[in-house]
């Protein structure tokens, strides 16, 4: 019990890092730096993207927990009632946003890498062009970028100002009872007025502390959250909701995870949805449990709940990859993989370096989840690995892949020169995998494969595989060579045999 109370309440002491004025100058400069490449070099040179990704990389774990917005003067760029150090970059880059009329950059909470390079390729557009289109705010419409808006108020600023008060500063009228926390959320349902929103808020959070709720706290937060997303409230009742729901869910951190990992608890969606809400809070929140907990079953409750945070989740996930504990790490990385999004792979890239082989297979398996060209190229290089099993856990993730880019890599390794076939078992990874991709550049050299000299042993066994993976392939110009073998006799003449009514099963259907 002791312990318990001790994990629980290290829980309680790791915030998340706030954004320093160092990181969001540093930020800025890498954005400066993506625009500068973005008119230096044409459209997919490989260092227009490198600058993008550096840019988005400084960006996203800035606005992780909440929306991050600058305002643009001649002198550079301010954060709240600070202004950053004026560097000739800023200052630049604040002239460049000027000219087309932007007074301020919203970065959401959700920030999408394709967002800021198409936020990047509207800085380099004509000045003129831009007014012309109907201003900077148009133009981010038309290109269909969600998570970066200009000159809006600051919706950040907004919550902490007087207007929205102190939340645990209510009285109580002398001679009346305060009503109670269910009454407060009925009223506050039916409320219509943005000031007598904001008192109910303030009586509620008092409420809340005063009665120690307990599970029913939970229920609280939901419907709190439901007045966020409530598209008839004013935007001003909308943002308070959100942060009435913030504050109270600060002192229930504890409850919101005992609840999620508790089996007998059946409303774990509407935790979900906290979660959610909260963004990178809730991630730094459960990563912290997913550290302390032993059982598996609170473990992948737990991943389950970052998944479903999506996006939001991977700074927090990110930055628990320098963690010293290889099992820890490698809980991260699988957890990362589970995402699927083509923005971790940067991040599985840097675990593929991790010391320990067993977080270096976990992060293969994750780079083959979230797919894409970027991640099938991390793969292919692993095609050099001296390490047997990294080499074919590579290929068989290519195979899964269906990666076109690996066939010529892969079709390497088939042909390396090994008269003793003491690589067997990767060759035969290999025909395997090129049978699962179905590209047709391997028709030929798995026809050499397959019509090799001597056919038994070690060579027959390579041949049957070859003959496999020509099955699978589906190429209908093999059919004469596996039509020959298959008239023979033993194991090679099934393999054909086989490998031939698969391939008519084929011929004429969809197979390219």
């Amino acid at each position: 019990m002791a312990a318990e109370a001790e994990n629980k309440r290290q829980l309680k002491v790791v915030p998340p890092p706030a954004p320093t004025s160092d990181s969001v100058s540093r930020a800025l400069t890498e954005l400066h730096k993506a625009v500068k490449g973005g008119a230096f070099y044409p459209p997919g040179h490989p260092c227009r993207l490198e600058t993008v990704q550096h840019a988005f990389e400084a960006l996203q774990p800035l606005c992780a927990e909440r929306e991050l917005f600058v305002s643009v003067h001649r002198q550079g760029f301010t954060r709240g009632e600070k202004a950053l150090e004026a560097s000739p970059m800023l200052v630049h880059l604040a002239r460049e946003c000027l000219i087309r009329r932007i007074r301020s950059i919203t970065f959401l909470r959700e920030l999408r890498r394709q967002d800021l390079g198409a936020f990047i390729q509207l800085l380099n557009e004509e000045p003129h062009k831009v007014q012309g289109a109907g201003g900077m705010g148009c133009r981010i419409e038309q290109a269909g970028i969600s998570t970066i808006k200009v000159n809006e108020q600051e919706i950040a600023t907004l919550r902490d100002r007087e207007l929205f008060g102190d939340p645990v500063s209510w009285e109580s009228p002398a001679g009346e009872e305060p009503p109670e926390v269910e009454e407060i959320v009925r009223r506050m349902d039916l409320e219509t007025d943005d000031g007598r929103y904001q008192e109910l808020g303030r009586l509620l959070v008092v409420r809340v502390r005063q009665k120690k709720l307990g599970v029913a706290q939970v229920k609280v937060l939901e419907r709190l959250l439901a007045h966020h997303t409530d598209s008839e409230r004013t935007l001003l009742q909308c943002e308070y909701a959100l942060f009435i729901l913030e504050h109270l869910a600060d002192g229930a951190a504890e409850l919101l995870l005992d609840c999620l990992v508790n089996p007998d608890f059946q409303e774990k969606e509407g935790i979900h949805r906290i979660l959610q809400a909260l963004g990178g809070k809730g991630a730094y929140w459960i990563i912290q449990r997913v550290c302390l907990v032993q059982g598996l079953y609170e473990r992948k409750v737990l991943a389950a709940a970052l998944v479903h945070l999506g996006p939001r989740a991977l700074p927090p996930l990110v930055a628990m990859l320098k963690d010293e504990r290889w099992w820890v790490v490698r809980n991260m990385v699988a957890i990362i993989g589970e995402l699927k999004c083509q923005e971790c792979v940067p991040a599985l890239r840097q675990a593929l370096a991790h010391e320990d082989l067993r977080v270096k297979r976990e992060a293969i398996r994750a780079l083959m989840k979230c797919g894409g060209s970027e991640a099938e190229g991390v793969l292919v290089k692993l095609l050099e690995d001296q390490d047997e099993g990294v080499l074919q856990q590579a290929i068989i993730c290519l195979g899964l892949m269906r990666s076109r880019q690996a066939v010529p890599h892969l079709l390497r390794l088939l042909e390396k020169r090994d008269l003793l076939l003491k690589d067997l078992a990767v060759k035969k990874e290999v025909l395997g995998a090129l049978g699962r991709i179905g590209d047709r550049r391997a028709t030929a050299p798995l026809l050499r494969t397959l019509s090799g000299w001597l056919s038994f042993g070690r060579r027959e066994e390579l041949a049957v595989a070859a003959a496999s993976a020509l099955g699978t392939l589906g190429d209908e110009t093999a059919l004469p060579v596996l039509r020959k073998k298959a008239a023979g006799g033993g194991r090679l003449a099934v393999a054909c045999g086989e490998a031939v009514e698969g391939i008519e099963r084929l011929f004429g259907g969809h197979h390219e």
